[in-house]
């Protein structure tokens, strides 16, 4: 499970994949249950189409993660 990962990113290289996406890495905030989708700021636009959006923070949830967010810097 995601929060459980010693390689948090591994378990989103098949959705990133599945949506047309580079493999982000994914940084994890454990005492938040929190993943950081870590992205260049000219993917944003693309990461939050609803579409692609709801996928990645329902995948996010599947794993145990309260909260999908993107990382700013």
């Amino acid at each position: 499970r995601g929060l459980d990962l010693i390689d948090p990113t591994a378990a989103w290289v098949e959705v990133f994949q599945s949506l047309g996406l580079p493999a982000y890495r994914v940084r994890v905030e454990t005492r938040d249950k929190m993943a950081c989708i870590q992205a260049p700021h000219e993917d944003f636009a693309r990461l939050l189409d609803p579409a692609i959006r709801s996928i990645l923070v329902k995948h996010g949830k599947s794993l145990g993660y309260r909260f999908v967010t993107l990382d700013l810097g």
